[in-house]
C-alpha cells in the first residue's frame, strides 16, 4: 500500500489528514520532526511515496532532494515531495493554492500595489504570485526591515494586503498585524491564517467593506494539487477544483460553532442542549464552566468576589471555549458586554440572540436580575449590545421547539460559508 504523510515540527492541529481523507486517501500520517537532523534522516529513509512539508522545513528540505520543479525553484520553497521514478522531486503547490483562494475571493493582483506582511517562507509564495499575476508593485513589511509595522502606513498607494504572519492565529486570535483603516486606497485583504475562521484582520476588512478571505481555501486547494501529483506518479485519476470547494464547505460545516447569546433566563441553556443533541455535537455552557472552575455558584462568586472578578473568569472561559470548533455554546447574559468576548464567539461561530419578553425571563439565582422589574431594566440596557453581536435574532416567547427548529435550519446554511 502507498504511504503518504505531512511533516513539520509541531502538528497537533493539522487538517492535512482530514483533507487527504476527503480526497480519497486511506492512509495519510503525521510525522513531527524536531530538528534538521531528524528531517535529513526522514528524507534519507525514503519510507513514503510522497509527503507534504510545512513549517519550518519548506526551505531546509530543498538541498536534501534529488530535484525540484521550476515553480519550487522560483518560489524558493517546497511543500510537496513526490517519489517519481525512484527520485524525490520537490514541488510547490502553495502558490497555486493562494492564487485559487484570491480568485474565489474576487481579489485581483494585476496592476495592483500589494503589501505583504511578514518575510518568512509564505512571503516568498506571495511574492511569486504577485510577479506571475503582474502586480504593479510589491512591498514587504517586517519587524526590522526598511518597511516595518511603524512606517508601513506611509505607503498609501497600497490596494491589496496579504498577511503571511501568524499574528491573529489561535490561541492568540485577539491580535492583528496592522490597522486596515489607515490605508486609504485598500481594496482587498487575504489572510493566510485559517484558525480562527475569521481573524481580527478579516473582521476589520469586512467591516470596511473590503474583499476578504482567510487561508482555508488555499490550504485545501494546495492539498488537492499535491494529491494530484501523488496520483499522477501512480498513473491514477486526479481531482478537479470542484472538489476543493466541496471540501471547504464540509470543513466549515463541521467546524462552525453555534453560539447562543441573550439575557439570563431566556432559555439559552435548554435550547443549546437540545440543539447539540440534534446536531450530534458537544454542548458547553460557559456559566457552568465558570462554576466548575471556581468551585462555587455564580451568585456565590458575585457575593464573595464581586462582578469584576466574575467578568475576568468569564473572559478566560469564553476564550478557552470558543477556541474549540464544531460545538454548541451557551453564553452568560453579560458575556457580550466585553468586545473581546464577542470577537471570540464570532471568530469560529454564528451567534444567535435568544429573545424573550422581560416578564417571561427566569430570575431565580440571577445576581443582576433577581426579579421581573430588574430583569426588564437590564434587558433594555443590554438589548442594543445583543442586537449588535447577533447574526440572527430568534424569538423564544412561544413553544421552544419552534425556536430550535429555526436555529437549526438557519445554522445549516450559514455554517457552510466563510
Amino acid at each position: 500500500m502507498s504511504k503518504y504523510c505531512v511533516i513539520g515540527k509541531t502538528l497537533p492541529h493539522t487538517l492535512s489528514p482530514e483533507i487527504h481523507r476527503e480526497l480519497g486517501r486511506d492512509r495519510y500520517d503525521v510525522k513531527e520532526l524536531f530538528d534538521d537532523c531528524a528531517l535529513a534522516d526522514f528524507v534519507n529513509r525514503r519510507e513514503y511515496d510522497g509527503y507534504n512539508v510545512t513549517i519550518p522545513y519548506k526551505q531546509a528540505i530543498m538541498p536534501l532532494l534529488d530535484g525540484m520543479s521550476k515553480a519550487a525553484k522560483e518560489v524558493g520553497s517546497v511543500n510537496t515531495v513526490v517519489c517519481e521514478d525512484g527520485k524525490l522531486i520537490g514541488r510547490n503547490t502553495d502558490a497555486d493554492g493562494m492564487k485559487y483562494a484570491l480568485k474565489k475571493a474576487g481579489i485581483s493582483l494585476k496592476d495592483k500595489s500589494v503589501l505583504i506582511l511578514g518575510s518568512g517562507g509564505t512571503c516568498q509564495t506571495a511574492k511569486y504570485i504577485c510577479r506571475t499575476a503582474h502586480a504593479q508593485s510589491v512591498k514587504v513589511v517586517s519587524r526590522t526591515g526598511e518597511i516595518n509595522y511603524e512606517n508601513c502606513y506611509e505607503h498609501q498607494d497600497v490596494q491589496i494586503i496579504i498577511n503571511t504572519t501568524p499574528v491573529g492565529m489561535m490561541p492568540h486570535s485577539y491580535e492583528k498585524p496592522v490597522e486596515l483603516s489607515r490605508f486609504e486606497n485598500l481594496e482587498g485583504v487575504f489572510d493566510c491564517i485559517y484558525n480562527p475562521l475569521e481573524t481580527l484582520l478579516i473582521k476589520d476588512a469586512r467591516a470596511l467593506g473590503l474583499k476578504a478571505a482567510n487561508g482555508l481555501t488555499m490550504l485545501v486547494e494546495q492539498a488537492r494539487i499535491s494529491h494530484n501529483f501523488f496520483e499522477k506518479a501512480k498513473g491514477l485519476p486526479q481531482a478537479d477544483s470542484a472538489v476543493t470547494d466541496e471540501i471547504v464547505e464540509k470543513l466549515l460545516s463541521e467546524r462552525r460553532n453555534l453560539v447562543l447569546i441573550g439575557m439570563a433566563g431566556s432559555g439559552k441553556s435548554v435550547i443549546g442542549r437540545i440543539a447539540a443533541k440534534m446536531l450530534n455535537r458537544q454542548f458547553v455552557d460557559t456559566d457552568a464552566e465558570i462554576e466548575r472552575l471556581a468551585g462555587k455558584s455564580i451568585p456565590q462568586i458575585f457575593k464573595d468576589s464581586g462582578e469584576e472578578y466574575f467578568r475576568e473568569l468569564e473572559r478566560a472561559v469564553v476564550e478557552n471555549v470558543c477556541i474549540r470548533q464544531g460545538i454548541v455554546i451557551s453564553t452568560g447574559g453579560g458575556a457580550v458586554l466585553d468586545e473581546r468576548n464577542v470577537f471570540m464567539m464570532k471568530a469560529n461561530g454564528v451567534c444567535y440572540m435568544i429573545q424573550r419578553d422581560a416578564d417571561k425571563l427566569a430570575t431565580k439565582d440571577r445576581p443582576l436580575s433577581p426579579d421581573a422589574e430588574s430583569a426588564a431594566k437590564l434587558y433594555e440596557e443590554r438589548k442594543p449590545v445583543y442586537l449588535a453581536a447577533a447574526d440572527v435574532v430568534v424569538d423564544n416567547d412561544g413553544e421552544i421547539d419552534g425556536a430550535i427548529e429555526r436555529i437549526i435550519a438557519d445554522f445549516s446554511e450559514k455554517r457552510k460559508s466563510l
